[in-house]
């Protein structure tokens, strides 16, 4: 792809001005808009819509597959009016309908980012202690963006207590947001049941596969995982969320 083909619309727009030697008030009044405006449309700024391509393509002998997408020649081979209101026209139906879809895609994505999503909130509090995650537990449900879940399926929220993780920023009443798990990567914060103990702790893996749930408080001791434990990753940690 030559430099002109992958340039962006100000700079055709530039390229096309020089080339019938016109100055920015010039070309702007052609196409009924100020020098200022081609001046911010040249250093891409504002953006050049369907419009401002549109009248250019009528106004100039100019080849609207070059305007659009800067391929192929920047002139057409043979020049009518009638032909240049024609080519327009296409530009115009083209534009738009990729400006449709733009629309539909960002109404699609801000329709997921505010739409909520429902997780079950547990009544039992995690020692920061989760809960067994029978159906008997669940205190209320508890609404979140959708975009937080980022596809996951397996979503619940248990609140905290005590001051273990404090310096991960998780406090005491603090809503946990979970994904359901049994597996986790090392330095995740995970939920975890040790010997039926439920708690909330950062996950160390060694190199020699020894697992070690680490606090984040000084004034708490490591849990080093043994053999003859029942150890159990019950969730992954993604968010806490803190009421005032």
């Amino acid at each position: 792809m030559t430099e002109r083909q992958s340039a962006p619309v100000g700079d055709r727009i530039r390229q096309l001005r020089r080339h019938f030697s016109l100055r920015q008030d010039a070309f702007g009044r052609k196409i009924g808009m100020s020098g200022n405006r081609i001046s911010e449309l040249e250093n891409n700024k504002g953006g050049a819509g369907a419009g401002v391509l549109v009248a250019i393509c009528r106004e100039f002998p100019v080849s609207h597959e070059w305007m659009l997408t800067g391929k192929g020649p920047m002139l057409k081979p043979e020049v009518r009016s009638s032909g240049a209101i024609e080519e327009g026209s296409e530009l115009s139906r083209r534009i738009g309908e990729l400006e449709r879809q733009v629309r539909l895609v960002i109404r699609g994505k801000d329709e997921e980012e505010h739409s909520l999503l429902k997780v079950p909130l547990f009544s039992s509090a995690v020692a920061a202690g989760v809960p067994s995650l029978a159906s008997c537990d669940v205190e209320d449900t508890m609404e979140i963006p959708s975009a937080w879940s980022h596809g996951r399926k397996n979503l619940f929220a248990v609140r905290v207590q005590g001051e273990s993780m404090l310096d991960a920023g998780i406090m005491p009443g603090d809503r946990l947001l979970v994904e359901a798990t049994q597996t986790a990567r090392d330095l995740q914060i995970v939920i975890a049941s040790v010997n039926g103990e439920l708690t909330v702790k950062k996950l160390n893996i060694a190199r020699d596969g020894s697992v070690m749930l680490e606090p984040q408080n000084s004034a708490f001791e490591p849990i080093a995982i043994t053999p003859e434990m029942d150890f159990r990753i019950l969730g992954v940690v993604l968010a806490a969320l803190r009421q005032y």
